[in-house]
């Protein structure tokens, strides 16, 4: 009995379908709009050096900036010359598999729909999913709680690279910052006041006694912006607390920001002082926030340039594709599987041990109803 092919047979045909899964799950994934190449002012930068070559680990070099008096007429320059502040930042990456049993031939012909095609979207879909759910979680330095990371469970610690809690000076938590952990109460929600706050933290971050580094905001379309990339529930609570008005004034931005049509700005709810508030479906959530561990807190991203990293690796992937497609038989030739394997590792950006491009912020969120 001749086999029954999921993918084409034509070798062309079947690399351009198989570049139609990796191209469509890579750009309907929340992160697309906010990544940019290597040199870039963009909130996730896309690490190329091994989709060339070997290897498993891609390092950057980070930089601080100088500061200090210059030296004037009568003073020596030697010995006073600035010490350049560097660090390196290493990131891992690693393979991912995973496939679909789409049924037996007799199984595909029983039904008035198709299987194959079924497939074939619910495994992009399931690309798609993990892109976000492993860079999400990279970026909060926490799997957390709940449904919204729906690959991975609550003992997830991230691969390949460990999640990192974020350091005391880039967590924000409660409505003004002035909480912890355990002093959160159900009423911190995150409103403008707390966005217009979080803009002047990104602002005055001068390298201090707690070194933390400037932030430094994205640039899309000729537009400088910070992001930040809240819940569902979250964004709720922020049009709640500016009302009908106050909500219309942050669209109204949006509607009229210079580089409005760059992909930054397509799915962004409202600009407030130069923060693009967005939202996104999966993030962290956590149960045990407040004195009595019973408070539910939300983990949002205040995101600026370079704040994230990811790299694909395509040595040994068919075609030297990021995403390699193929299909398989199993039990006898009985069952149709379609699998993909993809080489990738995202990883958060940091300087010297402190995060290097986001505030992460924790507050208190209305439930859904």
């Amino acid at each position: 009995m001749a086999r029954t092919t999921i993918l084409p047979s034509d070798p062309n045909k079947r690399k351009a379908w198989a570049a139609s899964v990796a191209n469509d799950a890579a750009q309907e994934q929340y992160f697309a709009r906010l990544i940019g190449e290597e040199g870039s002012r963009s909130a996730v930068i896309k690490k190329t050096e091994l989709e060339k070559g070997n290897g498993d680990e891609v390092t950057t070099a980070l930089v601080a900036k100088l500061r200090g008096a210059p030296i004037t007429e009568g003073q020596k320059l030697a010995g006073q010359e600035f010490k350049l502040q560097h660090a390196a930042h290493t990131m891992r990456i690693n393979e991912f598999r995973h496939g679909v049993n789409v049924g037996a031939r007799i199984e595909q012909s029983r039904v008035g729909y198709n299987l194959k095609q079924q497939g074939r979207e619910k495994l992009t879909e399931y690309i798609k999913e993990l892109y976000e759910q492993i860079i999400v979680t990279a970026a909060s330095g926490a799997r957390g709680v709940g449904d919204e990371i729906s690959h991975f469970d609550t003992s997830y610690a991230g691969y390949p690279n460990a999640l990192r809690a974020p350091d005391a000076a880039h967590l924000y938590v409660g409505t003004a910052g002035d909480k912890a952990k355990g002093t959160l109460v159900a009423g911190d929600k995150l409103t403008l006041a707390t966005v217009n706050k979080l803009r002047t933290k990104a602002k005055k971050m001068l390298g201090g006694k707690d070194k933390a580094v400037k932030m430094t905001p994205i640039r899309k379309g000729g537009k400088d912006c910070f992001v930040l990339a809240v819940l569902p529930e979250v964004m709720q609570d922020i049009r709640d607390d500016t009302g009908a008005q106050g909500w219309f004034e942050a669209q109204k931005a949006l509607t009229a920001a210079v580089g409005k049509e760059s992909e930054i700005f397509k799915g962004g709810a409202g600009i407030f002082n130069g923060v693009l508030i967005d939202e996104m479906e999966v993030g962290v959530k956590f149960s045990d926030y407040g004195s009595g561990s019973n408070v539910a807190a939300a983990r949002s991203l205040f995101l600026g340039a370079n704040a994230i990293s990811v790299a694909h690796g395509t040595k040994g992937m068919a075609d030297g594709m990021s995403v390699s497609l193929d299909e398989d038989m199993d039990d006898r030739k009985h069952d149709h599987i379609l699998f993909f394997e993809m080489i990738f590792g995202a990883d958060k950006t940091q300087f010297a041990g402190l995060d290097y491009g986001q505030i992460t912020v924790d507050t208190a969120f209305t439930a859904a109803v």
